[in-house]
């Protein structure tokens, strides 16, 4: 049985009030409707007690005012389109860039600064938001939900969208995970169900070259430390100043399975990725500068948290033989994204 309670959070700068709702379980979940976002995760460590997992602000004003992107629904399209602009049917569409030259997580004001419209459901809580044609310069009304629910000891993403025309549709969560609860993660365990990954250029774009993790600092094949490899001087770690690639799910076929796992021997917390998207990105915190706290007065400072991001792999529209986050009208997208302790 979950239990769900509605809490006020606070108005945002343009006057919208947003509510927060607290799930209690075998876990407890604080969710958003600022960005759809996960404001907080509880969970059982070995001696039974709870521990917050997850980097998240105190405040609706810091939420506004920051953009790290802390456990947010990210999109219409999560990570990098290459100066931002795609083609589709013929046509090329230019997106407002926000990461130099290129596009990145929607925008300047992408889903993760929306108040969404939210609605109690059986164990959890849905939210949902109209994204209208020409939003950040995507194409097509995107109507979107994003379900929070609670299974046992699992929160489970269920993101459902459909287009009035084709788009590109490619959401994801943006949760930062710390299985010690504080502190950095470089002790902590990574373990990535892939055998490939996308090389990436200087600026965090995927080439469209796959390469094989084999005799690579990438190989993540069987649990390994953090900080075993992320200052190696392989280049696409200098490139990213620590791990952030995209990993090729191994015998991806559209049906969820294992993505990745994680565990952290201090508290004896283990998650466990599931998803039915083909592509992982794991990111190591290299940017998190320290420039603002976090809950409890905690810095959100570099390497203090980590993210399993599933998505399509990024920059796909610029290189065919990637996976298409190609969404035409009279498609139903509907991905999920489960994070198991």
């Amino acid at each position: 049985m979950v239990n769900t309670n509605r809490i006020y959070f606070g108005k945002t700068i343009d006057g919208k009030d947003v509510w927060n709702y607290k799930l209690k379980g075998e876990i407890e979940a604080v969710i958003s409707a600022y960005g759809a976002t996960i404001v907080s995760l509880s969970v059982p460590d070995k001696n039974n007690e709870l521990i917050d997992v997850v980097l998240g602000y105190e405040s609706l004003k810091d939420y506004e005012t920051n953009s790290k992107y802390l456990g947010a629904t990210v999109g219409r399209c999560c990570n990098r389109i290459e100066k931002g602009m795609f083609e589709l049917d013929g046509k090329v569409f230019k997106l407002a860039c926000n990461d130099g030259a290129n596009h990145l997580h929607g925008g300047l004001r992408g889903f993760n600064t929306k108040v969404w419209e939210a609605e109690e459901v059986e164990n959890g809580v849905k939210f949902s938001y109209l994204s209208q044609d020409g939003e950040e310069g995507y194409p097509a009304n995107l109507k979107v939900s994003a379900v929070y629910t609670l299974d046992g000891r699992a929160l489970k993403i269920n993101y459902i969208a459909e287009a009035d025309d084709t788009t590109v549709c490619n959401l994801t969560n943006h949760a930062y995970f710390n299985l010690s609860g504080n502190g950095d993660i470089l002790n902590q365990k990574i373990k990535i169900c892939a055998d490939y990954f996308t090389e990436n250029n200087d600026e965090s774009l995927p080439t469209g070259k796959i390469l094989s993790v084999e005799n690579t600092p990438l190989d993540f094949r069987e649990f390994k430390t953090i900080k075993k490899d992320i200052d190696d001087e392989y280049y696409q770690i200098q490139f990213a100043k620590g791990f952030d690639n995209n990993w090729v799910i191994k015998d991806f076929d559209g049906k969820i399975k294992q993505a990745a796992e994680a565990y952290d021997e201090n508290t004896g917390i283990k998650l466990q990725v599931y998803t039915d998207y083909p592509g992982i990105q794991f990111y190591s915190g290299n940017y998190l500068e320290g420039s603002s706290n976090g809950k409890n007065n905690t810095t959100v400072s570099n390497r203090s948290a980590f993210c399993l991001e599933c998505q399509y792999f990024p920059n796909a529209m610029l290189h065919k033989n990637f996976y298409q986050p190609i969404l035409k009208k009279g498609e139903i997208y509907n991905k999920t994204i489960v994070y198991k302790f």
